[in-house]
């Protein structure tokens, strides 16, 4: 396991304001004592995410989440403890020593494929301002946009020539695999054997993808030319890049949705830019690709509000209205407008004033009835049947909608409303939806079941103390979180040993570590010494109140009555082994005399457990 000396973590968590870090991903408002904002690890319309800016935790009593300033980068940031302290270290400005190799390898790595993406963007750069780039300069005049546009977006553009990047690269010492890796270049093969490497991106403007740090992780590539090329080539997913977590420009338009309280999605990278050089900087695109839950969680941290706009066709696509209704299960509100026929935003814009973009967008119905005015059409061939076809269709549309509206009360009025509107019996679109509705729960608790972590699995089915067991360890386990002085106590009669589950045992572990502790721990500091985020979130559940006996202030009375099952968990797994012994015995015709007077000892014993054993020298 990588390590980071203990003083080091202690200097980066005193050093570290857990308000900043959140604040960073999530926007908060005071409220009493602590700050609280819509939670960014699941959909939630009212703000459940509270940060305690005292004790330096989190913990959101929609989800569960919960943990120090350290789990929190962990989970929204997808990396382990080490990579966590170092990067809230520097943050703070505190340098941090080398990881183990494991753990070093994978930074390294991850690292390494920053650097590639940025010397290429660097190089696609240089080349757009060069002699070579003069067409795509002149490609991207034509389209309207001025230097100053080029430079605020960071345009480039990858010369048509097989080697130009390679050629950089080689000239800057880069490690040419990792170009690969990166997407950026692909392996030549001649006669089955590897023969050099060649640029993936060739004679096209390129536009660098930030992620939400700013980091340059991938490239969308468009072409200058009518050929038979794809008309845009994007970077592969990496290490560093998953195309579904990302919108091209949200760190540039992030900082004005908490003015605008908007964000409006389009679908190319030159409508994001012409967009916001027409002053509507709260503009994102999907570079091309379908709506995904995590980009909606990530619109969450920020925005409510959500205007797709596309031009007419594409806004009335079905791969666009799922990505719609994504944004509707979410918890954000969703409105879709379209400019005319044979515009996108980039064309319309060029054409009409920025006023005219406006009216489109203070106009745009919401997504429910976008899907209801959306014309039914049909040839005159087949007419009354198409017709039909398209309004089935239609309502079922419709209904996906009204399904993912997870407030109870809004999708009541909105079902009553479309029922109304549509001329649908309104009983009708409640079977379809409660059917949908629960077949998508059933789906979401299959797949939450599946993604459970251990500390919901259970150990081997063969034995008692396997079974029931595990949740009293785990009880025990909520006694010395809630009670410090009970780890004493507890201890006093039990060994690491003895807690058989593994979950259970790695608290016990770190709780065996606190026993002979001078100075004790509030309940919310231990939530600094749980570095796993599924045992943070343990801990913060037990704290914030969930799973707590509250009709059991005697700890000791509390831990006593666990031990005791435990015990007795122990003496019943001994008492069938024996009964199974016999049943054998018997059966081969052996002597069961021995067993029998161990059967009894067992039972005499099992008597004698009682809470007050335990209690006596307390």
């Amino acid at each position: 396991m990588p390590t980071i000396p203990p003083h080091l973590i202690d200097e980066v968590r005193f050093a570290t304001d857990i308000v900043g870090v959140v604040s960073d991903y999530v926007t908060l408002k005071k409220s009493g004592r602590n700050y609280f904002g819509l939670c960014p690890f699941h959909a939630e319309k009212s703000p459940s995410f509270s940060v305690n800016a005292d004790k330096q935790i989190f913990h959101c009593f929609g989800c569960g989440a919960g943990g120090s300033a350290f789990a929190f980068v962990q989970k929204i940031e997808g990396v382990g403890f080490p990579e966590a302290v170092r990067t809230l270290a520097k943050r703070a400005g505190i340098a941090i020593p080398e990881a183990e190799p494991e753990d070093r390898a994978r930074a390294q790595e991850k690292e390494a494929l920053y650097f590639a993406n940025q010397l290429a963007a660097e190089f696609f750069k240089q080349t757009l301002w060069s002699d070579e780039g003069k067409i795509g300069r002149e490609y991207l005049q034509k389209r309207g946009f001025n230097d100053e546009a080029l430079q605020a977006f960071h345009i480039g553009f990858a010369p048509s020539g097989w080697e130009g990047l390679v050629q950089h690269a080689r000239s800057k010492a880069a490690n040419l695999d990792i170009l690969v890796k990166a997407g950026l270049i692909n392996p030549r093969e001649k006669d089955g054997k590897a023969s050099g490497h060649y640029d993936r991106f060739r004679n096209r403007i390129m536009f660098p993808i930030h992620n939400l740090s700013d980091r340059v992780v991938a490239f969308g590539g468009r072409r200058i030319i009518d050929d038979d090329s794809p008309k845009y080539i994007n970077s592969p997913e990496t290490p560093v890049y998953h195309k579904g977590h990302l919108l091209y420009a949200f760190t540039k338009a992030r900082d004005s949705l908490r003015a605008a309280d908007r964000l409006i999605i389009v679908e190319g990278y030159l409508d994001v830019m012409r967009m916001h050089v027409c002053g509507f900087i709260n503009t994102v695109s999907t570079s091309g690709t379908a709506l995904t839950e995590h980009q909606a969680r990530v619109v969450l941290r920020y925005t409510k509000n959500v205007t797709l706009l596309f031009d007419s066709d594409a806004a009335g696509s079905s791969a666009t209205l799922r990505g719609a209704d994504i944004l509707v299960e979410n918890g954000l509100q969703v409105r879709v407008a379209a400019v005319a026929a044979g515009d996108d935003p980039d064309s319309f814009l060029l054409k009409n004033p920025a006023a005219d973009m406006q009216r489109i967008l203070d106009e745009a119905p919401t997504l429910l009835d976008f899907k209801m005015r959306k014309p039914a059409v049909a040839s005159p061939a087949t007419a009354g049947e198409k017709l039909e076809q398209n309004r089935t269709e239609q309502l079922r549309s419709i209904i996906d909608t009204l399904a993912r509206v997870n407030d109870g009360l809004e999708r009541q009025v909105l079902v009553h409303r479309m029922a109304e509107q549509m001329r649908v019996d309104e009983a009708v679109l409640w079977e379809e939806i409660g059917r949908l509705r629960r077949s998508r729960n059933l789906r979401q608790r299959s797949e939450a079941q599946r993604a459970q972590p251990n500390l919901n699995a259970l150990a081997a089915p063969d034995s008692r103390l396997a079974t029931q067991g595990r949740m009293v360890e785990l009880e025990l386990v909520r006694i010395m979180i809630l009670h410090w002085s009970a780890i004493r106590f507890i201890f006093s009669f039990m060994r690491l040993e003895d807690f058989h589950d593994p979950d259970s045992h790695a608290f016990a572990e770190a709780f065996h570590g606190f026993r002979d502790r001078e100075i004790p721990l509030e309940p919310e500091d231990l939530l600094h010494y749980f570095h796993d985020p599924q045992q943070a979130e343990f801990v913060s559940a037990i704290i914030n109140g969930e799973g707590k006996r509250s009709f059991e202030p005697d700890y000791k009375r509390w831990a006593a009555d666990c031990m005791v099952r435990l015990q007795k968990f122990m003496i019943e797994d001994q008492l069938q082994t024996l009964r199974n012994h016999i049943k054998v015995a018997e059966a081969s015709g052996s002597d069961v005399t021995e067993y029998l007077q161990q059967f009894d000892e067992y039972q005499k014993h099992l008597k004698r457990v009682r809470p007050e054993n335990f209690l006596i020298s307390s």
